[in-house]
């Protein structure tokens, strides 16, 4: 691989802080959850792409799963013309997705932190509404414990932005090429 960095954790977790961040300090960083064509909401009862999004209800978040397009998640880091390249987000086939990364970071953060930061948000984004925090904490907690299993390293998050982009970049050695 080319130093490919996963950056992980829950919404409301700092990675697209993070990932800007990164990128003022002169790293290849991808926020791609926002990448056009790079991930879609998929029916777990189809398969198919699902039609509509509803930021507020958690039951439309159990029947459909957040899933990014592993070819050309793949394509994004091998194309990258700089090292360490840090790839920011979360996805439901994130198992399947682990393979393309030399290393993984997940961002942690209390539940009060979470609350704070989902609750700032704008109208209609995502976390935003008091039912999904609740659903988000009903299962972050055996999420991260997954992922730490997986070999993901645990970052604590809840911290200034900076501190947490000096811990990572610490780890993976510091430099740009």
């Amino acid at each position: 691989m080319n130093d490919a960095i996963l950056i992980t954790g829950v919404a409301g977790s700092g990675k697209s802080t993070m990932c800007r961040e990164l990128k003022r300090r002169g790293y290849a960083a991808y926020d791609i959850e926002n990448m056009v064509g790079l991930f879609t909401f998929v029916d777990k009862s189809t398969g198919r792409a699902a039609q509509g999004y509803s930021a507020e209800d958690p039951e439309w978040f159990e029947r459909h799963s957040w899933t990014c397009n592993k070819e050309k998640l793949r394509s994004l880091i091998l194309s990258s013309n700089q090292h360490p390249a840090f790839c920011c987000g979360i996805a439901a086939n994130l198992d399947d997705l682990l393979p393309l990364f030399d290393k993984v970071f997940l961002l942690r953060v209390e539940p009060t932190t979470l609350r704070r930061r989902l609750s700032g948000r704008g109208p209609g984004d995502f976390g935003r509404a008091p039912a999904i925090q609740d659903w988000l904490l009903g299962w972050k907690d055996r999420w991260e414990e997954s992922m730490r299993r997986a070999g993901a390293v645990v970052i604590n998050a809840d911290c200034i932005i900076g501190e947490v982009v000096d811990e990572v970049v610490r780890l993976t050695g510091g430099c740009v090429h």
